[in-house]
């Protein structure tokens, strides 16, 4: 038979094939019955014959439910999380609440003299939206807080983001499987709602809870005291003696901004870091910007050699490594390179720990600043605070104008706002000592629930924004399945969360990680378990992502047969 002939029998016999049956919603005297395309939860995954029994359901295999997701957030995870819903679900009315005056996270609260990225910017992009203008190789927060604005408006994400919106508190109902999620616009108590959801997603981030240093007598001091992360845009600094208390990665960009203004900066250091050696051209000439403008598909392969180095820094982690020696050598030299007109303060400052048993951080000007005449490096802790200035713990008096607490961020995981899962379960309380997390993202006692970069994210390595991208696509398998079953709850188990636990921290032993260091990753206890970190490489951890193992979660069905949603033996592709 010629190809005309089959390609006519196909036709013909298409034409002879019935349509398969969808199920009618049920009349209303003003409302014509039409086709049911998107089943709602009790209509009809619990139908049931008139005497209660199994009943087949008379739709096609593939409809959809129409889910309403709730989000928190509107930084680079929910950002993304907007544009992932949009680009591969269907009937999902999606928002996502933000207490800020607009879109950007940690890029638009962050605004002090010399923030930055820590990672080469053209690998801070999402891969649908790379970015071949950056002006520097680690651009400025200014520039990336416009990029995640132009994000917004390039794929149309505004209308999913509600800013000036605060999350106040969310509530499961075990009854319906429904997340409340009270929310309050701007500070006005009487505008307070509550935003009802089958799917809560807890994108709020990490670095953006600050924290003042726990120092007596902070309040009595009568000049101005700031966190730079709250940064105030009319601060005078010129000709002002200032204290600079910290030695995390705002103090080492923020110290070369300021040194040439202030009067003289005392930097308060309690414990060793690693400073990143310089690197060449930092700033990005026209030429280059033009060059990768005007060749995406070279700025393209940059963009992949990026991700790809990214991915193989595993090694410099690994505890004993060739690569993490040498790693230890080079910035040792590096550092003693840059202070040999203070040695001693070589002797204070480097570690002993290994490279990236804290998150390293590029440090333009850091050690040229902190040799400086004018800047003082103390490596006394502060004992107490009076009104004219600080004293040291051993007992050494200081006058200053200001005091600038470069002291980081709460990073215990605990969300901001009561978090109330089954049987009255509050995940402040369930993360307040050692907070775990299935992949950073299921907590146990909290069905339909989804943390953005929870415990054991791969927070360390290479652009944090890749991670997003892939966590988002892992959580949309699970919205699909989820809005196609019959699935009322899913919820990971007990037993597979503290099999994973266990596995993590024997993994991590193996890293630097683990070294007597205070970092983030252990929520600043040294001696603290590392409660941040994927314990493997960035390859590892997508890896993982990539199929599911759904035989890790305990679920719930909306009908008693978890094979209803077969339906009728036809398929939503014949009906369409």
């Amino acid at each position: 038979m010629s190809p005309i002939a089959i390609n006519e029998a196909v036709q013909e016999e298409l034409r002879a094939t019935p349509k398969a049956p969808l199920k009618q919603e049920m009349k209303d005297e003003n409302e014509s019955t039409r086709p049911k395309v998107c089943p709602t939860v009790d209509e009809p995954f619990s139908e049931r014959n008139a005497d209660g029994s199994y009943k087949v359901l008379n739709q096609p295999l593939g409809m959809r439910r129409k889910l309403r997701v709730v989000c928190v957030g509107a930084g680079a995870s929910g950002i993304n999380m907007a544009y992932k819903i949009q680009s591969h679900m269907k009937d999902v009315d999606f928002v996502t609440y933000d207490k800020n005056r607009d879109v950007g996270g940690t890029w638009l609260e962050n605004t002090y003299p010399g923030v930055a990225c820590d990672t080469n910017s053209h690998g801070y992009a999402f891969t649908y939206h790379l970015k071949a203008d950056w002006t520097a190789v680690f651009s400025p927060g200014a520039e990336i807080e416009e990029y995640m604005r132009d994000v917004v408006r390039s794929y149309g994400l505004a209308k999913y983001i509600k800013l000036n919106h605060q999350v106040l508190g969310a509530q499961w109902d075990a009854e319906t499987a429904k997340w409340h999620v009270r929310v309050r616009e701007g500070d006005d108590p009487s505008t307070e709602f509550t935003d009802i959801c089958d799917i809560f997603i807890n994108a709020s981030g990490l670095l953006n809870h600050w924290k003042m240093p726990n120092i007596p007598g902070l309040k009595t001091f009568k000049g101005p005291v700031i966190h730079t992360a709250a940064w105030p845009e009319d601060l005078d600094l010129k000709g002002k003696k200032v204290a600079l208390i910290g030695i995390g990665s705002s103090a080492i960009q923020v110290l070369p901004q300021i040194q040439p203004l202030v009067k003289s900066c005392s930097i308060f250091i309690r414990s060793p870091t690693w400073i990143a050696p310089p690197r060449e051209g930092e700033l990005l000439s026209p030429e280059q910007i033009k060059h990768y403008l005007d060749h995406p598909e070279e700025h393209l392969e940059y963009c992949r050699d990026l991700e790809s180095l990214a991915n193989k820094r595993f090694g410099y982690i690994t505890r004993g490594s060739e690569d993490q020696k040498n790693l230890y050598q080079a910035w040792s030299k590096s550092m003693e390179d840059g202070l040999k007109s203070r040695p001693e303060y070589y002797d204070k400052l480097h570690p002993s720990f290994g490279v990236g048993c804290r998150r390293p951080t590029p440090g333009p000007g850091f050690l040229e600043a902190l040799t400086q005449d004018n800047v003082e490096a103390v490596f006394s802790g502060v004992d107490h605070i009076d009104e004219n200035g600080l004293t040291t713990s051993d007992g050494d008096q200081r006058e200053f104008d200001i005091v600038i607490c470069a002291t980081g961020f709460d990073v215990s995981f605990k969300p901001r706002f009561p978090v109330i899962g089954k049987n009255q379960i509050n995940l402040q309380e369930q993360w307040s000592n050692s907070p775990r997390a299935y992949l950073s993202i299921f907590a146990t006692n909290f069905p339909n629930y989804f943390t953005m970069l929870g415990p054991g994210s791969p927070s360390a390595q290479g652009s944090i924004i890749v991670s997003i991208e892939r966590i988002s696509d892992y959580i949309i398998k699970f919205l699909n399945r989820f809005q196609h079953e019959t699935i009322k709850t899913f919820e990971v188990q007990q037993n597979a969360l503290d099999e994973l636990t266990e596995h993590m921290q024997e993994q991590l032993k193996l890293t630097v990680w683990t070294d007597n260091c205070s970092s983030w990753f252990k929520n600043g206890d040294a001696n603290g378990p590392v409660i941040a970190l994927h314990p493997g490489g960035r390859l590892h951890f997508f890896s993982l992502l990539m199929d599911p193992r759904y035989e890790d979660f305990n679920y719930t069905y909306w009908n008693k047969n978890r094979f209803a949603y077969w339906g009728n033996g036809y398929t939503l592709r014949e009906v369409e």
